[in-house]
């Protein structure tokens, strides 16, 4: 089961970011309940009345997957007691927050694959889980996608570019990072 318990918000006022969260999904699958991106601390009362809605509680999620470590992605990690936190080796930001992690590769979960989606950050990655792919910023909104747009905050526009190719192609629905879905008969 896939659920986008809050589809993210990005606003830009002259080009510059004045406020950011990201989409928090939860993702069941036989072995784990899993949280891809925890967002801000204002969306901490939302992810839990969401929660509430599927019968779940914090304590109930076993793991975080972080498809990047920027600050709007991760300030509710702690909100998860019981989880082990993932996220690219690559990914140092959120390390001064005291949010300790573990390397993606080694996360097991035979119904989840990971892949390398860089150009946001180095380390940024993506989820696959049935037909949906979680993509954090690699897409930030459904413009990068539909667009084929890479993200305003990058480290290579080359290196993005090729991930939003490599995400496009996988023919799935796309969560992105601040905007909600993009169904795959939009692509």
């Amino acid at each position: 089961m896939i659920k986008l318990l809050y589809e993210g918000e990005l606003v830009r006022e002259n080009g510059v970011i004045k406020k950011a969260s990201s989409s928090v999904t939860l993702i069941q699958t036989k072995n784990h309940n899993i949280i891809v991106d925890t967002s801000t601390r204002d969306k901490r009362e939302l992810i839990i009345e969401e929660l509430k809605k599927l019968n779940l509680e914090p304590k109930d999620i076993d793991v975080i997957i972080n498809t990047h470590r920027h600050y709007d992605h991760i300030e509710n990690n702690d909100l998860f007691k019981n989880a082990v936190i993932y996220a690219s080796p690559y990914e140092c930001e959120g390390c001064s927050l005291g949010y300790e992690f573990v390397s993606i590769d080694e996360f097991k979960d035979d119904e989840i694959e990971i892949i390398d989606t860089p150009g946001h950050t180095w380390g940024s990655i993506s989820i696959i889980y049935k037909d949906y792919v979680i993509v954090g910023d690699a897409a930030p909104l459904k413009r990068n996608i539909l667009e084929n747009i890479p993200p305003g905050v990058r480290v290579s526009e080359k290196v993005a570019l090729r991930s939003l190719q490599k995400i496009r192609s996988l023919k799935k629905h796309v969560i992105t990072g601040h905007d909600g879905i993009v169904y795959a008969d939009e692509l």
